[in-house]
């Protein structure tokens, strides 16, 4: 299982961005709430990546063999 981690970067114009590895499919949306909330609630933008992407195939791939 890879390490979950997630690295907070505050730019010069005090926009702040977080990036998430290790976690899988959405999860990360959930898991960083607490740090948005904490920050002001208000989010620009969601950009996925690619292991976001991979493991909500993985789970559509899971449900159509179990139903």
């Amino acid at each position: 299982m890879a390490e979950e981690k997630v690295e907070i970067v505050i730019g010069p114009d005090g926009a702040v961005e977080l990036r998430v590895e290790g976690v899988a499919g959405t999860r990360c949306l959930a898991d960083t709430d607490p740090l948005v909330q904490a920050l002001g609630g208000d989010v620009e933008h969601h950009e996925l990546t690619d292991e976001a992407y991979q493991q909500a195939e993985a789970d559509e791939q899971d449900r159509q063999w179990q139903g």
